[in-house]
């Protein structure tokens, strides 16, 4: 099969490129020629007329938590209708798979999306499992320290100590099943508990296997810099190829932006190999769990949710004495459980109303219906610090999100169905921070070249024809808050493969 796409303008992802007319000719999986100067003759199976469109490498989004969805969704509807080919999961420190210990954990979750059964166990179990599977996009997998973490000690407070080895031997086996690095989540349980010389001691595990850590840091508020202060010395001492994950300036944090870059900026000028990724969006989506107060995070989440819901009244005021966003602006974002489907989309105060609770105590109420943690969607990052991010050279472009198709029972952030063309549509097209040139580079060859992903990221003879044909004047993302399965407008083809 041959597919020439005719007249259309090339984005090649390469940065600074030059934006010039020509040919693409695709021969089954692969870019057969780039004809800038439409002096062949070829003869095709399809021929597309682009005149007047653009072509770019399909978008790379190198973070995202799609890990069971990819399976309840497999045609991926919300990355491919953005333009987005290739997806890396198993991030901020969770996946799902090495399983033994933790099997009971997963269920609970997979459930929510139709999955029954586990019919996995080992990395290259599910990696396996996916291959049989018709999934509409190229998908990497990192493995995930905490998910190591929990198989190897729990869920609770304590070091490695004896048991790094047992660590090191499930982490290099998850490398050398296929894994293309090491996420971790150090705001998460039971990540969290890991000090930074353990950290850098599994970092050069993954170094000698020449793949990638990644990182949702300690802090991304108030200690921000020392977060990023961390993140520098692990890739430091190791010398990992390391990635901030979804750099931002939240909550207490505000106003830390610019100094956060300026470190990473000069650790990569002294030769450390850094770089971070982003949404471009001034909220961020997480578990609503992130509300209590520390001293109760501590245990699997069901544990969690039974200490909680003892003395209830106690753990309420423990709430409002910890800094938090505000309750109107904290909207549930997912919830499993069919009780709680109403409710999607709405603020905790709302909730609070119609639960006739204070907000601290309907929190405690929604994760105790649940039954597990619910996602939430906060409001806590300046537009302008987001901007600022998203124009440094060393950033690229990540949703953050789960695969979803329209169809799906939940009420994602936007990023989910939007972000890699806000990205363009907001930052090439409205406030022309960000050469088109230089906004397909952040989604394609520098994350290509970043999680060391051949043959792709670029147009380019010989690699694979993951292509992007979109018109740039009507590209626009439709997904907001208040409306969030909403397909973008622009995108035109979107090959993978070649198909």
């Amino acid at each position: 099969m041959r597919t020439i796409i005719k007249n259309v303008n090339i984005v090649d992802g390469s940065k600074d490129c030059q934006i010039v007319k020509g040919n693409i000719l695709i021969k089954e999986d692969k870019i057969e020629l780039i004809d800038y100067k439409n002096e062949v003759s070829i003869v095709a199976d399809e021929v597309i007329d682009a005149s007047d469109l653009y072509a770019s490498p399909g978008f790379i989004d190198v973070h995202s938590h799609s890990d069971l969805t990819i399976i309840a969704h497999p045609e991926a509807e919300s990355a491919i209708s953005q333009g987005v080919t290739t997806i890396i999961s198993g991030n901020c420190g969770f996946s799902v798979a090495p399983l033994k210990n933790t099997l009971s954990n997963l269920l609970t979750e997979a459930k929510s999306y139709g999955i029954d059964k586990i019919n996995w166990n080992s990395v290259k179990e599910y990696l396996d499992y996916l291959e049989n599977i018709p999934i509409s996009v190229n998908y990497a997998y990192l493995v995930g320290h905490g998910q190591i973490r929990a198989e190897v000690i729990g869920y609770n407070n304590q070091k490695l100590n004896g048991k790094l080895k047992d660590f090191i031997y499930e982490l290099e086996k998850a490398l050398d099943e296929g894994s293309i690095g090491l996420s971790l989540g150090l705001i998460y349980i039971p990540s969290k508990f890991a000090d930074t010389e353990e950290l850098i001691q599994l970092a050069k595990v993954v170094k000698s296997k020449n793949k990638i850590v990644t990182n949702h840091m300690r802090s991304e508020s108030e200690k921000l810099l020392e977060a990023i202060d961390e993140s520098i010395s692990i890739s430091r001492y190791s010398g990992v190829n390391f990635e901030i994950s979804h750099l931002k300036a939240a909550g207490r944090g505000k106003g830390k932006a610019y100094e956060a870059c300026q470190k990473i900026i000069k650790a990569i000028q002294e030769g450390i190999n850094i770089a971070a990724d982003q949404y471009p969006y001034n909220a961020s989506n997480t578990g609503l769990s992130q509300v209590l107060h520390p001293s109760y995070l501590e245990g699997s989440i069901e544990e969690i949710i039974e200490k909680i819901t003892k003395d209830p009244y106690k753990v309420a005021q423990d709430i409002e004495k910890y800094p938090h966003t505000p309750w109107d602006k904290i909207l549930i974002s997912e919830a499993y459980n069919p009780r709680l489907t109403k409710y999607l989309g709405m603020s905790i105060k709302e909730i609070s109303k119609d639960f006739n609770l204070p907000e601290a105590l309907t929190v405690i109420e929604l994760m105790k219906i649940e039954g597990y943690d619910l996602g939430a969607i906060y409001f806590l990052m300046d537009q302008e610090e987001v901007d600022f991010i998203a124009s440094q050279d060393f950033v690229m472009v990540a949703s953050d999100s789960a695969v979803r198709n329209i169809n799906s029972l939940s009420y994602p952030h936007p990023r989910t169905f939007g972000t890699f063309t806000r990205y363009i549509n907001y930052y090439v097209k409205q406030t022309k921070k960000v050469p088109l040139s230089t906004a397909i580079y952040k989604m394609t060859s520098l994350p290509a070249t970043k999680f060391n992903i051949q043959k792709r990221g670029l147009l380019k003879k010989d690699y694979f024809a993951d292509i992007v044909i979109f018109d740039l004047e009507k590209l626009k993302d439709n997904s907001r808050y208040d409306c969030p399965k909403s397909l973008s407008d622009g995108i035109k083809y979107v090959f993978v493969n070649g198909k």
